[in-house]
């Protein structure tokens, strides 16, 4: 299972927009994409007028070729929330994250047939 951490640190007063439009945007087409949210935590926990608010978005995906292949799937919608949200942030960072316990994957080399 592969677990993804989207930090969006959003400037004051723009939780509720950026939350409406990952309702409308994002999550109509995210399942077809194999990706599924868990979770959404804002930080802190009130509004303040002069200090951002972190958004932190969970989803999971089920391996490594599943989360490549939600990437290469994204669509015009996802893109559009995506640039959107850039209006609307500060700074975002994704974490892609595995269960540290299990054996890592090798990545394969490509290599062009001569």
């Amino acid at each position: 299972m592969i677990h993804i951490l989207d930090e969006i640190v959003l400037t004051p007063g723009h939780v509720p927009t950026a939350l409406s439009l990952l309702e409308s945007q994002y999550l109509p087409g995210s399942a077809a994409r194999g990706l599924a949210l868990l979770q959404r935590w804002v930080s802190p926990p009130v509004a303040l007028e002069d200090a951002p608010n972190t958004l932190w978005l969970l989803w999971q995906v089920a391996d490594a070729p599943a989360y490549y292949g939600m990437r290469a799937s994204i669509d015009a919608p996802a893109l559009a929330f995506w640039s959107t949200v850039d209006t609307l942030c500060d700074a975002r960072r994704r974490h892609v994250m595995a269960d540290a316990t299990h054996a890592l994957t090798q990545r394969k080399e490509h290599c062009d047939a001569a």
